[in-house]
């Protein structure tokens, strides 16, 4: 048997996958997603971010921001990308701006499971 298989899939790739994939689904580039966990664009696309390092949370918190996003437009990305990239009078900003500070994207999250809660 592979040992690959016998192990499961690496968590850190997986977490970097996911956490790039959200990003790009948002209309972000590898930069952004940089600014937001505090690495460098070549960081990421060496593609290890560990799910217990400060940066794989902050990771984390994003793709859980993304997922809350994605349920609530039915995973229409052009109207999500709408709602990051234009000023929120509920957040008081623009979430891509707002993310990338930890309060700040903590702040959306919290918005936007709230708001999943009532649908």
């Amino acid at each position: 048997m592979d040992i690959a298989l016998e192990h499961g899939p690496d968590p850190q790739t997986t977490l970097t996958k996911a956490f790039i994939n959200a990003g790009h689904d948002l209309d972000m580039n590898q930069t952004d997603l940089g600014n937001i966990i505090g690495k460098n664009q070549s960081s990421i696309s060496r593609g290890k971010i560990s799910p217990q390092s400060k940066e794989g949370e902050i990771a984390l918190l994003f793709i859980r921001c993304y997922r809350s996003l994605f349920a609530l437009n039915n995973g229409d990305k052009e109207l999500m990308q709408h709602w990051w990239k234009t000023n929120n009078l509920h957040t008081r900003g623009v979430p891509a701006e707002q993310a990338l500070t930890v309060t700040g994207l903590a702040a959306i999250t919290e918005y936007l499971d709230a708001i999943r809660g009532k649908i």
